[in-house]
């Protein structure tokens, strides 16, 4: 029989036991249809990438399932129907894992993190009373804003300028003849 994978998205609002209700809900949907279910874990409430339908954290629960397909597409239907779920997904896998998922593991047995703790302090590092400093910036801000201004006024003086003079030129070329 083929091999499945199957999370399931909880709303926030409900408590453990509900999600833990629900699932075995659709276990007991996916054996009536003649598959079992291998593996079930609850991997709590979590904080989602994105909103789903106006929320931010969502529960989170993990099946294997060992079964036909048309089992997988009665419980995905009744799935579609219950108010309590946001968002689920079912993969279809070549084999199923054993012992606990990535989710379910351990930090320790992850990858380890790098801890900035254990890091000692930086010799550049500035001193606590560099505050001071950061106000002498605006005023430079101030500053070059003003100089911007100043070549603004000129550069529109410069061109009436020249607009003016090829004016006086050519009368004075017109009088030479």
């Amino acid at each position: 029989m083929p091999y499945y994978e199957h999370v399931i998205i909880a709303r926030p609002d409900i408590n453990a036991q509900q999600v833990e209700a629900i699932t075995q809900d659709f276990t007991k949907i996916v054996e009536k249809g003649g598959a079992k279910v291998t593996k079930s874990e609850y991997w709590g409430l979590r904080t989602l990438a994105y909103k789903i339908k106006k929320n931010r954290k969502a529960h989170y629960m993990f099946l294997n399932i060992d079964g036909p397909h048309p089992a997988i597409a009665e419980m995905e239907r009744l799935e579609h129907l219950n108010e309590d779920i946001l968002r689920f997904m079912t993969i279809r896998v070549d084999e199923l894992e054993e012992g606990p998922s990535i989710m379910m593991q351990a930090r320790t047995d992850r990858r380890p993190r790098r801890d900035d703790d254990r890091r000692p302090p930086r010799r550049d590092a500035p001193a606590p009373a560099a505050t001071a400093p950061a106000a002498k910036p605006k005023a430079d801000a101030e500053a070059p804003k003003a100089d911007a201004e100043a070549p603004k006024a000129d550069a529109a003086a410069a061109p009436k300028a020249d607009a003016a003079e090829p004016k006086a030129e050519a009368p004075a070329a017109g009088d030479d003849k």
